[in-house]
């Protein structure tokens, strides 16, 4: 304690716990800085997608109108006052004047279920709009799976592209050696540096792809000014998923709208029929408020039977119309079913190329490796190997590396596809 005299002093506190304070926020900003996970990304970008807010919208609006279409089923209730004097008229004419005050209920006891068939064809519609919102889900979820994907898979390629830069910049250094010793010509030293510039050259390229793939990977999660997101590797291609489209958004829109339609038909067709309304009003009705209120309060009521006799054609041109709806929704199922299919049908046939394109690069890519070895040590030990044959197997050796990310994006891609068509978010 007698070396360290001011550790006891109250500056000496402040400063261990600024110091502390620092370390412990360094260590919570190095914690926020983990790799983005593909299910984190999904997430935010379903959280940012301007698209999901405006299918929600619409699903609210169909929600709505459809209530508008369920209140015709309720009876309705108003009030009305009025006032009404013509002293300059004859008052034989205007019985001098009118003051009323009434409260009336109307009703539509009967329809033949014309309300009842629009209400539940607005109800189908609603339903089709919230599948719409499901849809929009599945497609910001595709293209956020494309884009962290194709961030990997540039990723991918500008880590072996760059490995192979440092490989060819030794082999540039033996092959220079090699020189000195008498044991290679300035010609070999002048076809290998031109293969390391280009491994150079690609690596600017490839670097330039993360970039862009990043910048499109944060547009979707909202962030439009990211170009190095850093992402978590994903280990293996996943399984083909057993997508059933009957079950997609797509093809439930297009079975609510042939239902829709159907009820619209029943509803047009109803037209025809007799209609029964129901009126029931209370209050005062007369001349002077004063003796209306005092002797002339009562109620009166009213029935109505309604049947349309000729409209030029009116309620057929509503029926045709609502069958032509019913013909249009149908033909629009059976081409929503024939693109699904069409489309899930070459994501699968797309995945089985890449698994067995990936197979055949895991037996051919030790046999590309073993022949560079071999032409590499022949060309060291005079075997009289050339630079040409050691790059032309070097470049095979290291295409199928840079293939087998190709590969892998294609089976990724196409799983993501399936995902779509399916109306799935994970």
């Amino acid at each position: 304690m007698l070396l360290f005299p001011d550790m006891m002093h109250p500056r000496y506190h402040i400063l261990v716990l600024a110091v502390t304070g620092f370390m412990l926020l360094l260590a919570g900003s190095t914690a926020t800085a983990a790799p983005l996970t593909l299910e984190q990304a999904i997430d935010r970008a379903l959280r940012f997608a301007p698209s999901i807010a405006m299918a929600s919208g619409t699903s609210d609006l169909t929600e709505a109108r459809a209530r508008e279409q369920r209140a015709p089923l309720f009876p309705s209730i108003s009030a009305g006052t009025e006032y009404y004097q013509a002293p300059g008229y004859n008052q034989v004419i205007t019985n001098r004047g009118l003051s009323s005050g009434l409260l009336a209920l109307n009703y539509t006891a009967f329809d033949w279920g014309r309300r009842a068939a629009r209400y539940r064809a607005a109800r189908y519609v609603s339903e089709a709009a919230t599948l719409g919102v499901a849809a929009a889900r599945a497609q910001i979820a595709f293209d956020t799976r494309g884009a962290y994907y194709e961030l990997l898979r540039a990723r991918d390629n500008e880590r072996e592209i760059s490995g192979s830069l440092d490989r060819l910049s030794r082999y540039v250094v033996t092959v220079e050696q090699l020189l000195s010793s008498g044991r290679a010509i300035e010609n070999d030293v002048l076809k290998i540096r031109n293969a390391r510039d280009g491994a150079e050259l690609a690596l600017a390229s490839a670097r330039s792809d993360v970039r862009r793939a990043s910048a499109n990977l944060g547009s979707l999660i909202g962030d439009f000014d990211a170009t190095d997101i850093a992402i978590a590797d994903v280990d293996a291609v996943p399984a083909e998923p057993a997508a059933d489209i009957a079950l997609s958004p797509p093809m439930q829109v297009a079975k609510h709208a042939i239902s829709a339609a159907s009820q619209q038909v029943r509803a047009a067709r109803a037209e025809r029929l007799p209609t029964f309304q129901v009126a029931l009003t209370t209050g005062f009705l007369g001349v002077d408020p004063p003796a209306t209120v005092n002797h002339n309060y009562g109620a009166s009521y009213d029935g109505v039977i309604s049947v349309p006799v000729f409209e030029g054609g009116l309620i057929n041109s509503h029926i045709d119309q609502a069958k032509a709806k019913v013909q249009t929704a149908q033909a629009q199922l059976r081409q929503t079913q024939f693109l699904l299919e069409r489309r899930l049908k070459d994501a699968a046939l797309r995945y089985q190329q890449a698994g067995e394109q990936l197979k055949i690069l895991a037996r051919a890519q030790p046999t590309a490796d073993d022949a560079f070895a071999l032409t590499w040590t022949r060309f060291l030990g005079g075997g009289g190997a050339t630079v040409l044959e050691v790059l032309d197997s070097y470049q095979q050796s290291e295409q199928l590396r840079l293939q087998r990310f190709a590969y892998q994006f294609a089976a990724r891609e196409a799983v993501a596809e399936s995902f779509l068509l399916a109306g799935r978010v994970q």
